[in-house]
């Protein structure tokens, strides 16, 4: 008989192997998508059909039983909503001590003031891409991945505003592409340009 830690984990390393297998970006883009929904709010939280329609968008297919098991996984509180940073922790995990502390240093170059927010014209002209992974490949210019990491806050952000947990979001994703703790320390110290 299978537990129902077993049958979560079946259900996340499938959801894993559809992500996989496209991007680097996806998990990224998965974040993205349901920010991008109606029903996401403040708490970081959508309704279940939105859920299940970012799923499907984004190329992941569960069976029903999956799907209704993740979705009273998820919503334990049985309120119809999820919450999207659970389900992408859940997914990636979080990185972990040392990356941790460099994704926050970097946020705070920028909040001098320790306000918990920034905004893209605090960093404008720092962001250095020569190392991001599609630029190294080839698949982005340099201003293309700019471009690109400024799209990924503005969707779904109409303050304009970037708070230290969407910066930690943003940055887990791409932690979750590197193996290597010095290569991931060394993205984040070169593009914010640390010492």
């Amino acid at each position: 008989m299978i537990t129902s830690q077993e049958q979560l984990d079946i259900i996340i390393k499938k959801i894993k192997s559809y992500l996989n297998g496209k991007s680097q970006t996806t998990i990224r883009t998965l974040g993205k998508t349901f920010r991008g929904f109606e029903s996401f709010d403040q708490k970081c939280r959508i309704d279940k059909d939105e859920f299940l329609i970012g799923l499907k968008q984004n190329g992941v297919v569960l069976t029903k039983f999956q799907t209704d098991f993740l979705l009273n996984y998820l919503d334990r509180n049985r309120d119809g909503s999820i919450d999207v940073a659970e389900f992408l922790y859940l997914i990636r995990g979080s990185p972990n001590e040392n990356r941790l502390e460099i994704i926050v240093q970097a946020f705070k170059k920028f909040d001098k003031d320790n306000l918990g927010f920034i905004v893209a014209d605090d960093f404008k002209g720092l962001f250095n891409s020569k190392n991001h992974p599609k630029v190294r490949r080839g698949e982005l210019t340099e201003d293309q991945a700019y471009i690109e990491f400024l799209q990924y806050f503005r969707e779904g952000n109409k303050s304009g505003q970037i708070t230290l947990n969407e910066w930690k979001e943003y940055y887990a994703a791409v932690s979750a592409d590197i193996e290597s703790d010095e290569n991931f320390i060394a993205l984040i110290k070169e593009t914010w340009r640390l010492k």
